[in-house]
């Protein structure tokens, strides 16, 4: 993908906030036990999320006793997140800053945590690791973690899902051949820092069921389907809900990377 591609799939999550968060699925609740339990006394120095979102990962850390300093580029997603936090009482829990994480100074570290939940592929590559390397400081933690799914092919007709792709979906990829928690590049990426240790992997499975224009929604919230065509989209769409029925099966994964600075010598 294109810089330019990258940067007007990024910028289409500036708008949509309402649609993200009916449509999401949420993290795994064990993943943020596992988070807590792995960085300890970490959490007490101060926790920084990249790219919050409307909170899926930030209000179950707050819950947990996390003190959050968020960094979240869209003005939309920062007022659902401020909406939620008072909701629960966890307003104080939490310092919200809209910007990315290029924003954010490396003198502003060390913190103990840094999470990033579904965000991190949008940093800049060019700086991404050596930043988060000056930020974690000489004993941070740093946990990456992405949600994937794809369609549970013991219920839908896959074949049938391909050929509507390949007659109406253009460059637009089925959650067939593995719309998954891809995480492999982060790992490679972080295998070539210098400065960062091997990241650690840990996946939760999960399954959901959804009417199929809640599926379509979701789709409609990941960001090639945001950017594009409206006419194709909506003609892909309409196809689809003839081949998958009206309930639509996922597999799902969520893939967890920790990593933290390298002990040198």
């Amino acid at each position: 993908m294109t810089d330019d591609a990258m940067r007007r799939r990024a910028k289409s999550f500036e708008e949509g906030a309402v649609a993200y968060e009916r449509s999401r699925p949420t993290f795994p609740d064990a993943l943020f036990d596992d988070l807590v339990a792995t960085a300890g006394p970490r959490l007490g120095r101060g926790v920084l999320e990249v790219g919050a979102g409307t909170g899926r990962a930030t209000l179950p850390l707050a819950r947990r006793g996390a003190r959050i300093q968020v960094v979240e580029p869209s003005g939309d997603m920062l007022h659902i997140l401020a909406e939620r936090l008072h909701a629960e009482d966890l307003q104080d829990a939490v310092t919200v800053r809209q910007g990315t994480f290029e924003d954010v100074a490396t003198g502003d570290g060390p913190y103990g945590v840094v999470v990033a939940a579904q965000s991190f592929h949008w940093t800049d590559p060019s700086t991404r690791w050596t930043r988060l390397a000056r930020l974690l400081g000489n004993d941070g933690i740093a946990f990456l973690f992405w949600n994937g799914w794809q369609l549970d092919s013991t219920q839908h007709n896959l074949d049938a899902v391909r050929q509507v792709y390949r007659r109406d979906g253009g460059d637009l990829t089925p959650d067939i051949d593995d719309h998954r928690a891809g995480a492999d590049w982060a790992q490679d990426e972080i295998a070539a820092e210098p400065a960062l240790s091997t990241a650690e992997s840990t996946s939760y499975a999960w399954d959901w069921e959804l009417p199929v224009d809640d599926y379509l929604s979701l789709l409609a919230t990941t960001s090639q389907y945001a950017v594009a065509d409206l006419h194709r989209r909506r003609q892909l769409f309409n196809a689809l809900r003839a081949v998958l029925g009206d309930t639509v099966r996922l597999d799902g994964r969520t893939q967890l990377l920790s990593t933290r600075p390298q002990t040198i010598g």
